[in-house]
């Protein structure tokens, strides 16, 4: 329910972002995100957790570097990269290098293993992070029906795909965000969703302040374009699809592990697709059903293929 929940969130932050990257630059969209999410979630996190949700970092290193490297990874080259890339390449082509974002978690997760953070006290689950076959499968087929979606059933789209600067960023935010997604896995074992996205959102501000205001500042009369409809965009940005979501997902790959986990990301165009029909008036079509059924189809596949989640134990 979490993931799904995470998959929505994005989905309408494609639908704002058609607007957003029209009027604002895409690191100083990044920067604005950041500091509305973190002026709801250090007032969230005080309330539900106290002064004392930075206690478990004092005295452990390892902890304080995964949530760095979670604040590297996920919220600042991740989105940043995907904002860039968009203005380099097609939203097919992006949409379909972000669709083999699972598979690329699944081999993270099995690769750096224990390299990563990892609590001695916590029983990271029978098959957790396992690539089986069945998986690997699944992930294929959501690829499948995510290519189906975007390119509307239609192979010469496909065949006419070309690669350039642009797909390389998709790359590597693709791979940024499923570092993201194994370590989210981990740290999430000993502190709390909440915690974790806090502390890594307040890591990442100052950065975005840096590269994001830096964009901003070069960009004459930016303030002119914050229209209501791009206000809107930013707020639920900062709300829905970064506290929200970021929540939810840490939440979900906690309790499944990365790489059952990551392919309900895959989910994303097919409720971007259902969202831009009543927002935007744009038509569902054949294909569209047909690559949403087989996404549905991958998803329970890898979500219901072997092993429990990680076991959540307390220090």
């Amino acid at each position: 329910m979490f993931l799904v929940l995470a998959a929505l969130f994005w989905a309408g932050n494609f639908v704002f972002g058609r607007e957003l990257v029209q009027a604002l630059p895409p690191l100083g969209i990044n920067l604005i995100r950041w500091c509305v999410a973190c002026a709801v979630l250090v007032p969230l996190t005080l309330l539900y957790e106290g002064r004392g949700f930075l206690r478990p970092l004092w005295g452990n290193p390892r902890l304080c570097v995964s949530l760095i490297l979670m604040a590297l990874s996920g919220v600042l080259v991740f989105n940043s990269l995907v904002y860039l890339a968009l203005t380099a390449t097609t939203s097919v082509n992006a949409a379909l290098i972000n669709g083999t974002t699972p598979i690329l978690t699944m081999v993270l997760a099995v690769a750096l293993g224990g390299l990563l953070y990892n609590p001695p006290y916590e029983a990271p689950g029978a098959g957790a992070d396992l690539v089986t076959g069945r998986r690997v499968f699944g992930a294929l087929v959501c690829l499948s029906g995510v290519a189906w979606i975007v390119s509307q059933g239609s192979l010469e789209v496909l065949a006419s795909l070309s690669l350039n600067r642009g797909d390389a960023l998709m790359l590597v935010a693709a791979l940024s965000w499923a570092f993201y997604t194994v370590l989210s896995g981990r740290v999430t074992r000993e502190i709390s969703p909440l915690a974790a996205t806090t502390v890594s959102a307040l890591i990442s501000i100052p950065l975005l302040v840096v590269l994001g205001g830096g964009e901003l500042a070069a960009q004459t009369g930016w303030t002119e374009a914050l229209t209501p409809v791009v206000v809107i965009g930013l707020l639920y940005m900062g709300t829905a699809a970064s506290v929200a979501a970021f929540l939810c997902w840490s939440t979900g790959i906690g309790r499944l592990g990365a790489s059952r986990g990551s392919i309900f990301l895959n989910l994303i165009p097919v409720f971007t697709a259902a969202i831009a029909v009543p927002a935007l008036g744009e038509q569902l079509v054949v294909p569209q059903l047909a690559g949403g059924l087989l996404v549905i189809a991958g998803v329970v596949l890898v979500s219901r293929s072997g092993g429990a989640g990680p076991a959540r134990h307390k220090p």
